[in-house]
């Protein structure tokens, strides 16, 4: 038992690492997008970086409020129907296997 927790710890690093650097790709992208600028103070519409700045969510509809009335439902229990006893049997059901 005590080489499961180990072999459980001693995994290959490259999954932290993996994770590390999508961790600091998205902080390092983030500011280049955040501190972007052109020379002529602009922005451009072939510039990929300028267009994602503009991109937001516009919701078309303003949210449902929340209902402020309570629901009430009545359930009626249906009697419970009578199954039968014996099931439909197929015609061959009880045919012995075929002889060798």
């Amino acid at each position: 038992m005590g080489e499961k927790v180990r072999s459980a710890r001693a995994e290959p690093p490259w999954r932290i690492l993996l994770a590390l650097l999508c961790v600091l790709l998205v902080i390092v992208l983030g500011s280049v997008q955040v501190a972007h600028t052109h020379a002529d103070n602009e922005t451009h519409a072939d510039c990929a970086l300028c267009a994602a700045a503009h991109i937001t969510v516009h919701p078309v509809h303003a949210p449902a409020p929340a209902p402020t009335t309570s629901v009430v439902a009545v359930v009626e229990a249906l009697p419970s129907s009578v199954l039968p006893r014996t099931l439909s049997i197929f015609a061959l059901f009880t045919r012995p296997p075929p002889a060798c």
